[in-house]
């Protein structure tokens, strides 16, 4: 102990400092380290390689501007070139149904990879483009804009603002539907007691797995009884925990 200075335990000192402050939900602004060459979080990236995509809500509001009047040149392009106009074939309400939009904005992305790009093969990746493009134009006539002909009709409301609706998904159970062996798995996995295929295999193989009798899909591997799941083996009586 130093003189002239008291020692207290860890416990005592939490209790002289008084209660714990709650955790500000405010979010703080973090700075990457200088070494990684990184923009701090928050601060604007540079604009998205040509071909590759960003989200819109990730974007800054100049490059939303920019990349909103490229995709407006690109559709109109595309349905001059490929004479979308005739029995209204591409919707003229397109940019004010989100999925479309999101829907056009891949097609365009991925035209400028097979395109512009040095990708094999680009010959049979331009013809799956041109199904997905009558795909993509099916579902503009039949789902996005199924109900536009006499004029364009939005979506009669915003999930996001009801509220009742996300509580219950808040309350839905994320699992429902997993067999209880495979959510044990996805356990042994995270605490590396998982057995993999090929272990249980290359046991058998040599003799160190032998199937349980009357238990059907058991083994008995390295002294315990093992089961199989999707995704690997757990020992016997894991799934019940």
């Amino acid at each position: 102990m130093i003189r002239g200075r008291t020692s207290y335990s860890p416990r005592v000192r939490r209790a002289l400092r008084g209660p714990e402050q709650a955790p500000s939900c405010i979010p703080r602004r973090r700075h990457a380290p200088a070494a990684t060459g990184t923009a701090p979080a928050g601060e604007p990236q540079g604009p998205a390689p040509e071909g590759t995509l960003s989200e819109w809500h990730n974007m800054t509001p100049g490059q939303q501007m920019a990349e909103w009047s490229q995709l407006r040149a690109w559709v109109t392009w595309l349905i001059d070139r490929y004479e979308l106009v005739i029995e209204d074939r591409l919707p003229a309400c397109w940019a004010q149904h989100p999925g479309l939009v999101e829907e056009l904005r891949a097609l365009r992305a991925w035209r400028t990879e097979i395109y512009d790009g040095s990708q094999p093969q680009a010959g049979q990746a331009a013809r799956y483009w041109h199904a997905e493009l009558e795909r993509v134009l099916h579902a503009a006539a039949t789902r996005y804009a199924a109900g536009c002909r006499a004029g364009h009709r939005g979506a009669p409301h915003l999930i996001s603002a009801d509220d009742g609706l996300q509580r219950r998904w808040a309350q839905a159970n994320m699992l429902a539907g997993i067999p209880p062996a495979d959510i044990a798995a996805g356990r042994a996995l995270r605490d590396g007691g998982l057995a993999s295929p090929a272990e249980i295999a290359a046991a058998f193989d040599v003799g160190d797995a032998t199937p349980l009798a009357g238990l059907r899909d058991y083994v008995s591997y390295g002294g315990a009884c093992w089961r199989p799941a999707a995704s690997g083996w757990i020992q016997a009586g894991e799934s019940d925990r």
